[in-house]
């Protein structure tokens, strides 16, 4: 594995099989894109070996293409080329450093602008020996920002977490969260098992701070079904919170007709919560789930399909979840496990983890039902269950919306970092 940093000139040390030079520049295997400060793996030959490798002189600008996406670096920022628009993704930067600390970090991602420019950020400090660091078994922090996630607090303690834990029955993640327009936020909290990964889950808790996450309540029900809570989002004073009332015993994927996607909602800043419906999205083999009012007001609502990776489903309600169109199959070639789904400037983004387990992946949309072919924006050279990630799109100081990702990436197995990455939409007429 060969690691570098880009910088005015840089040295690459790459694999012949890895690498094709073109008219435009260098093109590499599709999907792969190689940045600053980004570890890949290189290849070997039919018989195991290594092939030679070619060391390369590169400086600032240069273009990158591959078979499938165009990919433009500059300025440290990758750029995903698409018919009419591109994706300005840039450089990740470590926001939890769980390998100096030796732990860990799965299911909490929680992002939410609870104030313009006030962002608090959640994330799990979980153990890094148990299940390999693939665990819940930990604690919830979170940090605030009050400069729309540029700079960010020292971290704080989120207690019901670490009340929790004392008491040894649940351990608690934070995967989604709500800010109202009264100024609360609204943490959802899973109830995971304390002796187990996750599952089996409890029914889902909510607490409330009402002074930018320096206090908060005493937790209570969301509702009386166990399960997961897999999105929330808030609209015209309305908060909805999608779960798959499966509690996972024995498969986190649906397995009975007893497994259903149900929306609640609260009209009371989380105070309280009713069931809104059921989403007529089939169950058998599903899990994940992703929740999103589009710029029009349109409810869509997508599930992973462990029966076929390459296929999400999606259903779509035009009256707030009142009574929704027929659900169909949108392709997602490189798989998208645990999707997340958002809009910016009339774009839908989706991310998650590829199926093959090597990958964090993204796609984008212009309707939400049919999607590009999908990009890895980062890669690992072993199957490993990270890239857990969440999104929430923000103002920058010019005032144009960007999009801060938040995304686990594995140190060591199932030991994982958090990062953050920036993206933007621009138009064609921007492109450099």
């Amino acid at each position: 594995m060969t690691t570098f940093c880009f910088c005015p000139f840089s040295l690459l040390l790459l694999y012949p099989k890895d690498i094709r030079m073109g008219v435009f520049g260098i093109r590499y295997k599709p999907g792969i894109f190689c940045g600053g400060a980004t570890a890949w793996e290189v290849g070997n030959d039919n018989n195991g070996k290594a092939n030679p490798p070619l060391i390369l002189l590169f400086w600032h600008g240069i273009c990158y293409h591959d078979t499938n996406t165009d990919f433009h670096r500059r300025d440290m920022c990758m750029k995903i080329l698409r018919d009419g628009f591109s994706v300005a993704l840039s450089e990740p930067t470590l926001y939890v450093d769980n390998q100096s600390r030796g732990r860990s970090g799965h299911m909490t991602h929680a992002m939410v602008e609870y104030a313009p420019g006030r962002v608090i950020d959640f994330n799990a400090n979980s153990s890094a020996k148990i299940y390999t660091g693939h665990s819940t078994f930990g604690f919830v922090e979170y940090r605030l920002s009050e400069d729309g996630g540029e700079t960010f607090s020292e971290i704080c303690q989120f207690p019901y977490s670490m009340e929790a834990l004392l008491d040894g029955v649940h351990v608690i993640s934070v995967e989604k969260a709500v800010g109202t327009d009264s100024g609360a936020i609204v943490a959802i909290c899973l109830r995971n098992d304390a002796h187990a990964l996750c599952q089996p889950w409890d029914t889902p808790m909510v607490v409330i701070s009402r002074d930018g996450g320096k206090s908060w309540s005493e937790p209570r029900e969301m509702c009386g079904f166990k399960g997961r809570v897999y999105d929330a989002c808030y609209r015209d004073g309305v908060i909805y919170a999608l779960e798959f009332c499966n509690d996972g015993t024995g498969d986190f994927c649906g397995w009975n007709e007893e497994h259903l996607y149900r929306i609640f909602e609260s009209r009371d800043d989380g105070e309280s919560f009713r069931e809104l419906c059921v989403v007529p999205i089939p169950n058998e083999m599903r899990g994940y789930g992703a929740m999103i009012f589009d710029e029009q007001g349109n409810l869509h609502v997508y599930a992973y399909n462990r029966g076929d990776e390459s296929k999400i489903d999606h259903v779509v309600s035009t009256d707030m979840g009142k009574s929704w169109g027929k659900a169909t199959q949108c392709e997602v070639k490189k798989g998208l496990r645990n999707p997340q789904i958002n809009q910016i400037d009339g774009i839908f983004v989706a991310h998650g983890r590829s199926a093959d387990l090597m990958h964090f992946v993204l796609y984008t949309s212009r309707d939400g039902e049919i999607w590009d072919e999908g990009s890895a924006v980062r890669s690992l050279s072993y199957p490993c269950a990270c890239y857990y990630s969440n999104n929430l799109v923000l103002k920058d100081w010019h005032g144009k919306n960007r999009m801060l990702i938040q995304f686990s990436e594995s140190y060591d197995r199932e030991r994982v970092n958090v990062m953050h990455m920036w993206l933007s939409i621009e138009s064609e007429g921007e492109r450099v």
